[in-house]
């Protein structure tokens, strides 16, 4: 049998303890960002301030310029969080016995998780989405998360496809999917009295299952037909 490694080498191993101070600096700097966050829900690209993220965070104005050199990088900083939210909820393993069109269903509920669809932070990526048209590193991070997104419904959808024998644009499905997916995001929010998540899930149901059910009738056609 092998013997275990002292706890001391791995406490070792695993480098120095931040100090006091190093605490302090992060707390500061991940109050900043979901003060941040907070304040694009709240007021949208036009109404966020230094002086409103500062006050939510409940830190002086000199940390902005000390922990990110500038409100801008601040802004990209809080939304690339946002972003990493979404990218490690959409991207984790799905428990669906190696069934694609169960893993594609999986997939979207993923994106309607109770974390990521909670006001503060659907309202937030709204406004982070209308301030990247005037700016485009903040595009950049939306359009990599959306790539992402893209290219995993449509493999999804592609190995349902050929699980099934169906001959379907994989592509141009997943793409229809990011697209109703966004659309339900706002009807939530505009109208979440009358829509819920389990509205937004039963329409991408409906929708994957619309694909596939027209991928079914086209291998039941007679070529030529």
């Amino acid at each position: 049998m092998a013997r275990s490694r002292p706890t001391t080498r791995l406490a070792a191993s695993a480098g120095p303890r931040p100090n006091k101070r190093q605490l302090s600096a992060a707390a500061s700097k991940e109050k900043l960002i979901e003060a941040t966050i907070l304040c694009m829900a709240n007021y949208g690209p036009a109404g966020v301030s230094i002086e409103k993220i500062t006050d939510a965070a409940g830190v002086s104005r000199g940390l902005v310029r000390h922990h990110f050199g500038s409100k801008r990088r601040l802004l990209l900083e809080a939304f690339q969080r946002l972003a990493d939210e979404q990218r490690t909820a959409f991207g984790g393993d799905l428990a669906t016995d190696g069934d694609p069109t169960a893993a594609l269903r999986a997939a979207v509920a993923t994106s309607f998780r109770d974390e990521l669809a909670a006001p503060e932070r659907s309202h937030a990526w709204f406004g982070f989405w209308q301030a990247a048209l005037g700016d485009p590193d903040l595009r950049e991070i939306n359009e990599r998360v959306y790539a992402e997104e893209r290219e995993r419904y449509s493999e999804l959808f592609s190995e349902a496809a050929r699980q099934q024998g169906l001959d379907i644009d994989s592509r141009e499905a997943g793409t229809g999917l990011v697209a109703l997916a966004d659309g339900a995001w706002s009807e939530l929010l505009m109208a979440a009295a009358d829509f819920s998540v389990d509205d937004a899930l039963a329409l991408c149901d409906h929708y994957i299952d619309m694909i596939l059910e027209r991928g079914r009738a086209e291998r039941g056609r007679p070529a030529g037909t």
